[in-house]
């Protein structure tokens, strides 16, 4: 049995998951020659080149391939062991890469964060506000928040609510509208439009039964804040979640429109790889994000 110093392997996961040897430094807080000179001795110990360098990127050969893919597994659960080991609730560090979609995250993450610093200060959080779907064993994210149905089967996941799309106006709208007494009356208003919703025949959901509204779709956007924007501005009415319009709607900016309507609900999960030994700093953040996320979403 050959005998590999596991520094080394550390130092190759994180070459590899972050795709470059002075970005690898940065995070391992170590110059970039010496990231060179591990990789260097590393191969050196197996006999077998792992990285093709060249001056601006790098790119991994078959060994190089086969050691990231067969060996991380068991380096995550050794780090995930060694971790426990002298770990626990009351004495938790290191850092948590956690990534949300950016609604979630301009309006939510800040005083949930916060709030976990100041019970677990050793506990060091990478925030990723990103609406890419982030592959979280490849970029080496420990957690992500996902908002709708979840196709990776790979990752376990623990719901922790549901969005729900209710309809909002801004009260502009009403200075040169009538508003409307019933929500057949809507399909003669604008309608600024989430792409990929039903923008011409939505769906509502009821307390008992249901009904397709036939909108006028005059705006399309990807963004819920500049759908916000727009409807504050009285350029039309939208379906917005409720957790980024409540300080509009306490200062009467927006007004809620037929509240026992709604867009039906979407699943709210917390999505992490499977794994044997889950650190303590995770498990916690997990829990806590569970609890505090399902009563802001509520």
């Amino acid at each position: 049995m050959r005998d590999i110093d596991l520094n080394r392997l550390l130092v190759f996961k994180v070459v590899v998951l972050t795709g470059s040897f002075s970005k690898a430094g940065q995070q391992m807080r170590m110059p970039k020659s010496r990231v060179s000179r591990q990789i260097a001795a590393l191969e050196r110990e197996l006999g077998v080149p792992l990285i093709y360098r060249t001056t601006r990127s790098f790119q991994l050969t078959q060994a190089g391939k086969d050691l990231f893919q067969r060996a991380l597994p068991a380096l995550n659960d050794l780090e995930s062991v060694l971790q426990n080991l002298g770990d626990s609730k009351a004495d938790m560090q290191g850092v948590l890469r956690f990534t949300v979609p950016e609604d979630v995250g301009v309006e939510l993450m800040a005083g949930l964060c916060n709030e976990f610093n100041l019970a677990h200060p050793r506990v060091h959080i990478d925030l990723i506000v990103d609406n890419r779907s982030v592959d979280l064993v490849k970029e080496g994210v420990d957690l992500a928040l996902r908002i709708g149905k979840i196709k990776d089967s790979s990752l376990t996941g623990k719901k922790v609510g549901e969005v729900r799309l209710e309809l909002y106006a801004g009260t502009a709208l009403f200075q040169r509208n009538p508003k409307p007494q019933k929500i057949e009356e809507l399909s003669e208003l604008p309608f600024l439009s989430f792409f990929g919703a039903e923008a011409q025949n939505i769906k509502l959901k009821g307390t008992k039964t249901s009904c397709h509204l036939k909108a006028k779709p005059v705006f399309n956007c990807n963004n819920f804040f500049v759908l916000k924007k727009m409807t504050l501005m009285g350029n039309g009415y939208t379906l917005l979640p409720s957790y980024i319009v409540r300080e509009e709607v306490a200062r009467g900016d927006l007004v809620p429109l037929f509240k026992d309507w709604r867009y039906e609900e979407v699943p709210v999960q917390l999505l992490y790889p499977q794994q044997k030994n889950m650190p303590p700093r995770l498990r916690t953040f997990i829990d806590f994000m569970a609890r505090r996320l399902g009563e802001k979403l509520a």
